[in-house]
C-alpha cells in the first residue's frame, strides 16, 4: 500500500544483556516492526566520564540493526543528563521559584547554564558525527519530550536559574524597550509594584501581576523552543539531510505549565511526535479524548509541513502491583486495535509502542510492554502486525468529513493557569471539540497565528471556546472572518482580556462586541440544586459557568428556564453566554444529544 504506517517500538539495549539483544531484536522484526527509538536517556552508556567517549555498545546495536534489516531513529541524549555532570558542576541543575534544586532524575538541567550547554553540543555533535552515514539510522528525535521541567504543578515550576533569569530580562527589553512601557502595560501602579530598574524584575514566584505572569509563561514556551531549535540546528550542522522531529508530552491542561506551546515546537521539524497513554474501562471515552490529542498536535505538525507520528503510545497494561493511575488496567489486543485504528484514522504516519520490553528495575520499572519481562511474545505481540496491517484501511478516514477551525488560544490558558480557580478552561476546549466530532466534523485547530493567516471562504466554520485574550491582531482576523462570511461560534468569554492580561473596558474587546451583538456584564456559576436550566428541557441544567449579558442587536437563538439569552445570533456570528463545553463534556450520552441537536439547528439556519 502506497503511504503505509510504519510501526515501531523504544528498546533499550543498554538495559538488557548484550546476549538477549539478536533475540529481541529479531522478534522486534518478526512482529512487523521496522523502526526502533533509543537513546534518549544513554548519555552515560557512550560518554561514562567527561570528555571519555565509547561507542562500543552503541555500534554493536547499530550494525545489529542493520543486519536485521530494521531502521533507527536516535535521540539526543539531553532528557538524562549523567551523575558524573550534575556532580561536577551542580549548579546546573534547574531551581524553582522557591530556589529548590530540581532532583527528579531526568529533564533536571537548565541548558541555559554555558557549561550545561557546552557539555551536551558536545555529546550530541559526537554521537551525530558518528552514525551521520550509518545504514541503520533513519532520523533523530530531539530530547525526550522537551519541557521546562517535570512538574506540572503552579508551585513548584522550573525555570528560575540564575542564566534562565537573565534571559527573561532579556526577552522584556527586547519587548517593552523601556520600563515605562512595561510599567505601564502591566498595570504596575496596582499595589506600587512598578519598577525602576531592569535588575528589580524577576519571574514571578506566584500570580500576582497578571501582565508579568502572562509574559513569563510566554517565556518559558519561548525558551523551550529555543532548545529544541538549538538542537536541531546542531544536527543540520552535521548533516542537513537528517529526518528531524521531537515529542511532545502527551495533551492536557498540565502542558500548559511544561511551556508546550505546539505550534512554534514545530517549525523547521521533519515530523512531531505526541506520547499518548490512556486506558479506561470505559473505552468509547477513551478513543475520544485519544482522538483530541491526535487532532490537536496533528494540527500543529501540518501547519509546519511536518509529519504527524505517534512516538509513544502505551504496549500492554500496567504491570505493577500497586493501584496505578497511569493507563490503568488490564487490556489485551482488542484495546491496542481500538488505539492504533484511531491514530491511523486521524493522520498519523508512524505508531511507536513503549516499549518493546518492559524494564524489571529503574524509575519506570513495571510498565508496559509488547513482551514478557523475559523477552517472551504474548498476545498483543502476536497480533502486532496484523493490527497495524488493518489500520492502514483506516488511514486519514478523519480526512473525509467536513472542516471545522477550533481556535486554541495559548494566551488564554497560559492566563487562566495563573488565575482561574477552577482551573476547567482545559474542559472547555475538550468539550467543544467532542461536540463537533460526535456530529461528525474534522477539527483543524488554529493557532493565534494560524488564525490570523487564515484564508477564509464564505460559509467556513470558526469556533472560539476559549479565546479570551486578545489583541489587534488576532480582533482583526476574527472580524475579518466574519465579514467574509465566515459562521463564528464563541464561547462565553471571548475577548474579556487584552494582550497583557488587563480586562477591556467593552466585552467582548477591540470592537468585538459589535460583531457579537452582546456586550458582558458578569458571571456566575450557580450550583446545582439552584441552577437554572435550558428553556423547555429542565434534564440540561446549566451548574457551569453563565455569562450575564446585554443583547444589543441580533435575535436570541436559545434562552435558559428563566428567559434570560444564551446564544445570541448576530447574522452569522453565535455567541454563546454559558460554558457549552465543560457542560457537553460531563453529560451522558442522552443529554449530549440534546446539545448536538442545539449546533446542527445553528449550522442548518446559519449556513
Amino acid at each position: 500500500m502506497e503511504n503505509k504506517i510504519m510501526g515501531g517500538t523504544s528498546y533499550y539495549p543498554d538495559h538488557w544483556p548484550q546476549s538477549d539483544w539478536e533475540r529481541d531484536m529479531t522478534l522486534i522484526k518478526k512482529s512487523g516492526l521496522e523502526i526502533i527509538r533509543f537513546g534518549e536517556f544513554s548519555w552515560y552508556w557512550y560518554e561514562p566520564e567527561e570528555g571519555i567517549f565509547d561507542f562500543s555498545g552503541y555500534d554493536i546495536f547499530m550494525d545489529l540493526a542493520h543486519k536485521l534489516e530494521l531502521k533507527v531513529v536516535l535521540c539526543t541524549p539531553t532528557a538524562a543528563a549523567p551523575e558524573w555532570l550534575l556532580h561536577k558542576y551542580p549548579d546546573v541543575r534547574l531551581v524553582d521559584q522557591f530556589g529548590r534544586q530540581n532532583q527528579y532524575g531526568r529533564h533536571m538541567v537548565s541548558y541555559n547554564h554555558p557549561k550545561a550547554k557546552e557539555l551536551a553540543q558536545q555529546a550530541i555533535i559526537e554521537l551525530a558525527e558518528r552514525y551521520k552515514d550509518h545504514p541503520a539510522l533513519y532520523g533523530w528525535q530531539i530530547d525526550n519530550e522537551p519541557t521546562a521541567g517535570e512538574s506540572g504543578d503552579k508551585n513548584k515550576m522550573y525555570d528560575y536559574h540564575p542564566e534562565t533569569v537573565k534571559l527573561f530580562r532579556e526577552f522584556m527589553k527586547n519587548k517593552y524597550k523601556s520600563l515605562k512601557a512595561l510599567n505601564e502595560s502591566w498595570q504596575n501602579n496596582f499595589w506600587s509594584r512598578s519598577f525602576t530598574d531592569w535588575e528589580q524584575i524577576k519571574p514571578p514566584q506566584s500570580p500576582v501581576i497578571p501582565g508579568m505572569w502572562l509574559d513569563w509563561m510566554r517565556f518559558r514556551d519561548y525558551d523551550v523552543v529555543n532548545f529544541i531549535r538549538w538542537q536541531l540546528g546542531i544536527l543540520r550542522s552535521v548533516k542537513n539531510s537528517f529526518i528531524i522531529g521531537t515529542n511532545i508530552p502527551e495533551c492536557g491542561y498540565g502542558t500548559v505549565i511544561l511551556a508546550q506551546d505546539y505550534w512554534e515546537q514545530c517549525k523547521g521539524l521533519d515530523y512531531v511526535g505526541t506520547d499518548l497513554y490512556l486506558h479506561t474501562r470505559d473505552w468509547g471515552e477513551s478513543m475520544r479524548n485519544l482522538s483530541f490529542s491526535c487532532d490537536i498536535i496533528r494540527s500543529a505538525a501540518s501547519s509546519a509541513g511536518a509529519e504527524f507520528w505517534i512516538s509513544e503510545t502505551q504496549a500492554g497494561p500496567s504491570r505493577s502491583p500497586w493501584r496505578s493511575t497511569f493507563a490503568p488496567g488490564v487490556w489485551g489486543k482488542e484495546f491496542q486495535r481500538l488505539c492504533v485504528n484511531g491514530y491511523a484514522e486521524h493522520g498519523a504516519e508512524k505508531i511507536l509502542f513503549f516499549l518493546w520490553r518492559p524494564t524489571y528495575g529503574g524509575r519506570e520499572f513495571g510498565g508496559s510492554g509488547l513482551v514478557d519481562f523475559d523477552g517472551t511474545p504474548n498476545e498483543i505481540t502476536n497480533n502486532i502486525s496484523v493490527i497495524l496491517e488493518e489500520s492502514n484501511s483506516k488511514k486519514d478516514k478523519i480526512f473525509e468529513r467536513p472542516p471545522v477551525c477550533i481556535h486554541h488560544s495559548r494566551d488564554s490558558l497560559l492566563l487562566a493557569r495563573g488565575y482561574d480557580p477552577d482551573d476547567r478552561p482545559w474542559d472547555t476546549i475538550v468539550g467543544w471539540y467532542h461536540c463537533l466530532n460526535d456530529i461528525g466534523y474534522r477539527a483543524e485547530f488554529l493557532s493565534d497565528e494560524m488564525l490570523i493567516q487564515k484564508r477564509w471562504n464564505k460559509g467556513d466554520i470558526l469556533v472560539l471556546p476559549y479565546t479570551t485574550v486578545i489583541d489587534d491582531y488576532l480582533s482583526c482576523a476574527i472580524k475579518g472572518a466574519i465579514e467574509k462570511g465566515v459562521i463564528v461560534i464563541s464561547g462565553f468569554s471571548t475577548g474579556f482580556f487584552n494582550e497583557f492580561g488587563s480586562i477591556e473596558f467593552h466585552c467582548p474587546g477591540k470592537g468585538l462586541d459589535n460583531y457579537f451583538g452582546v456586550k458582558i456584564n458578569h458571571f456566575d456559576v450557580l450550583p446545582n440544586d439552584i441552577a437554572t436550566s435550558i428553556q423547555n428541557n429542565n434534564d440540561i441544567v446549566l451548574d457551569e459557568l453563565v455569562a450575564y449579558i446585554q443583547v444589543n442587536k441580533g435575535e436570541v437563538f436559545l434562552k435558559d428556564s428563566t428567559d434570560k439569552p444564551l446564544v445570541v445570533k448576530n447574522a452569522n456570528v453565535l455567541y454563546f453566554s454559558f460554558d457549552f463545553g465543560s457542560l457537553y463534556k460531563k453529560l451522558d450520552k442522552d443529554k449530549k444529544t440534546v446539545l448536538q441537536n442545539l449546533i446542527h439547528k445553528i449550522f442548518d439556519q446559519t449556513v
